[in-house]
């Protein structure tokens, strides 16, 4: 197991109940009784968690479900590499990110991991009888590296085994320094206005305001989010408002099939366009997909961090090499040799990965 060890994970967080028990305190603040073993659980809506758990327990024996959504990101991802069977994990126990507690009872899970942003799957385990340990998404204002710090923590004590994780841990914050560091003298003037697409309606486009991933990505990669005077999460917002934002870069998830391409082609009926900034410049990004999508947290986003900055500031930037970068902290932590086209495959995410969302 790349991150774990044999010890016991006994913390105050982590307490002995009854015969055969114990309490677990997840994110939410929910004391959580679980058996003393965690051999059967379910990821429901905490979909980023799963590259984190195959990588911390190196296989995916211990996965007996998994959302719709996460399956087709592991299909379009190196994640099987490392859990070549997690394609295979049953996933008919939800739909549109809606839970079949009569399929879920069907899995006879030890516990469901779920992302506190989903409180619904909560309320439908508790009312089923199933444990259910909920994940925050916005630790420390969305900052992706200590959120997978505190992730791995916690899933630690949820399978009541220790992490040995300090050189991972290491990396990410020796990453979110230097780049800090590099970035530190750029004025706001020098800062590129940028924008991510993470979903698109037939009128609108869904774009991440304050409060968000995006907020945290542009703003630690020395950018600014022209849609965080939108408001907090994700909003609706018309070309009309996009044409007065003129962002100078785009960046688009791989939570919707849209592509660069479909912007510089202007291929979206009634949308054009054309006039803004960043398809001018052929700036629109497909954010990579690595060992998941790495728009959200995941075991990739220090090296998200680092293709961020070079996207916004390629001049600070222009010694580091992503590609052996890639090679050599999936060497480092996953064990895996990437071949050059294995690393190209990160960079070129394909429409497929965002299926079943």
């Amino acid at each position: 197991m790349p991150f774990a060890s044999d010890a016991s994970a006994a913390t105050p967080e982590n307490r002995a109940s009854g015969a055969g028990t114990r309490i677990v305190v997840d994110q939410v603040g929910n004391e959580v009784e679980l058996p003393a073993e965690v051999n059967r659980v379910v990821i429901a809506s905490a979909w980023p968690l799963a590259s984190v758990f195959c990588l911390f327990e190196g296989n995916v024996d211990k996965l007996v479900g998994l959302d719709p959504a996460i399956i087709s990101a592991a299909e379009n991802s190196l994640l099987v590499k490392v859990a070549p069977k997690i394609v295979h994990v049953p996933s008919g126990f939800s739909k549109n990110g809606v839970l079949n507690v009569e399929e879920l009872l069907k899995l006879k899970p030890d516990v469901v991991l779920y992302a506190s942003a989903v409180p619904g799957d909560y309320e439908a385990c508790k009312r089923a009888g199933i444990p259910a340990v909920g994940f925050r998404l916005d630790v420390k204002g969305f900052n992706a590296v200590e959120t997978i710090n505190s992730w791995m923590e916690l899933l630690g004590r949820v399978m009541n085994t220790a992490i040995e994780a300090e050189d991972f841990v290491a990396y990410g914050r020796d990453m979110q320094h230097k780049v800090a560091e590099r970035l530190k003298d750029v004025p706001q003037s020098g800062r590129p206005r940028c924008m991510f697409i993470h979903g698109y309606e037939a009128s609108a486009v869904r774009v991440p305001g304050a409060s968000s991933w995006a907020d945290y990505w542009i703003g630690a990669s020395g950018g600014v989010n022209v849609a965080s005077e939108a408001g907090k999460g994700t909003k609706s917002v018309n070309m009309e408002q996009i044409y007065a934002w003129n962002p100078e870069k785009i960046f688009i998830t791989n939570f919707l099939p849209l592509l660069p391409d479909d912007l510089y082609g202007n291929r979206i009926t009634g949308h054009d366009w054309t006039p803004v900034e960043a398809v001018k410049r052929a700036a629109v990004r497909k954010l990579p997909l690595g060992m998941y999508r790495w728009y959200v947290t995941c075991s990739d986003s220090a090296l998200m961090l680092l293709w961020m900055a070079k996207e916004n500031h390629p001049e600070l930037f222009a010694d580091i090499d992503m590609n052996r970068t890639v090679k050599d902290f999936y060497r480092k932590f996953y064990g895996l040799a990437l071949s050059d086209g294995e690393v190209a495959s990160i960079f070129e995410a394909k429409r497929e990965a965002a299926a079943g969302i």
